[in-house]
């Protein structure tokens, strides 16, 4: 079972916390050597899956739940540079249609998991949304979505994605790569101003209800930081990869005590879901192909619902052009983080209340 507030036992819980996390660590460390593209995320979220799936007893307690929302809003919100933002305008075409196409793919893919599955609204769309992977599991936890399922249709999603991805770029060519700027390290002070100002945001916005609201607010303030260039500062890995391996354990922890039969089942919808999700997606990077001219590569990478980790990392190792593609990628993630919360205000109201916190 996962255990979500502190029980009465401190050091066997302490126990537990710290081996789930010593097994997200081996599974992140694994996958890391390897090479697979968001590594952390993905590898400890498989192993603690199957540490879970084999009976095996995780941890998070609430507290230190929260402190890693905040500490992942942070970094997430460290993608938008100055540059990126100032870029953002040169495609307004090609972003037009990825709004479009975003749109489609949540819309059809709900549609799917919602008819065909059975999957109540929450669920349905957190298991739809294309990307931003750490920022929808965090919503489904925070409006109690079922996380078993949710996690089966984004995990699959990802790294069915990550397998593809690669071969229908070299399969078809890709535009020549573009210099990827170094991330700037920035200083201890400007690292301060971001943590004080992201748990600041984190904090206002779970007072004012916001979903996820530490996730979100501590996202959005790191953003204006980063983007308005007041902050080059960027989350060591001391800090960095503790985060990674806290959503692997949270994924993860939510599949105890799911039998077989359940997860068969799952996982067959959730295959289906990434075909309706995967030719929606499929079709819009076309359409810009044909739009602006832009390589097959470029605009796959763009468009593919993988995470901008997963598919900046890929644009990097296929050599297709990564200001095109991260500015993209992190389009998408700050309009799902800007939708989403209306999004799920008119799911509530469809069902009468918000679910229970």
């Amino acid at each position: 079972m996962i255990t979500w507030n502190r029980p009465p036992d401190a050091l066997r819980t302490t126990w537990i916390v710290l081996r789930g996390f010593l097994i997200a660590f081996l599974g992140g460390g694994l996958f890391t050597l390897l090479d697979f593209p968001a590594a952390w995320v993905a590898g400890s979220t498989v192993a603690v899956t199957f540490a879970v799936l084999a009976r095996l007893e995780v941890a998070m307690p609430v507290r230190l739940r929260n402190v890693l929302f905040v500490l992942l809003g942070i970094s997430m919100g460290g993608g938008v540079t100055p540059d990126t933002a100032h870029r953002l305008p040169q495609w307004p075409v090609s972003l037009t249609i990825l709004t479009v196409t975003m749109a489609l793919v949540t819309a059809g893919s709900y549609w799917w998991f919602r008819k065909v599955g059975g999957w109540d609204r929450m669920t349905a769309l957190t298991a739809s949304v294309p990307g931003a992977l750490s920022y929808v599991m965090v919503i489904a936890l925070d409006r109690g979505a079922d996380l078993r399922k949710v996690a089966i249709a984004q995990t699959l999603r990802i790294m069915v994605l990550v397998v593809i991805v690669p071969l229908a770029v070299t399969g078809f060519g890709h535009a020549s790569a573009a210099a990827a700027p170094a991330a700037p390290d920035g200083s201890w002070l400007d690292l301060a101003l971001l943590i004080g100002a992201g748990c600041a945001a984190g904090l206002l916005a779970e007072w004012i209800k916001v979903p996820a609201g530490l996730l979100t607010g501590a996202f959005l303030a790191s953003a204006l930081l980063h983007g308005a260039g007041f902050v080059a500062a960027s989350l060591p890995p001391v800090l960095l990869v503790p985060c990674f391996l806290g959503v692997g354990v949270m994924i993860g922890g939510r599949f105890a005590g799911t039998d077989r039969a359940t997860l068969r089942a799952s996982f067959a919808l959730a295959a289906g879901g990434f075909v309706v999700g995967g030719v929606l997606a499929a079709v819009g990077a076309f359409l810009t192909v044909l739009a602006i001219g832009v390589g097959w590569g470029q605009s796959v990478l763009a468009f593919a619902p993988g995470g901008l980790e997963a598919m900046s990392a890929l644009s990097f190792a296929l050599a297709v052009d990564p200001a095109f593609v991260a500015a993209h990628q992190l389009f998408r993630f700050i309009g799902i983080a800007i939708v989403m919360p209306a999004v799920i205000g008119l799911i509530d109201r469809a069902d009468g209340a918000p679910p229970a916190r």
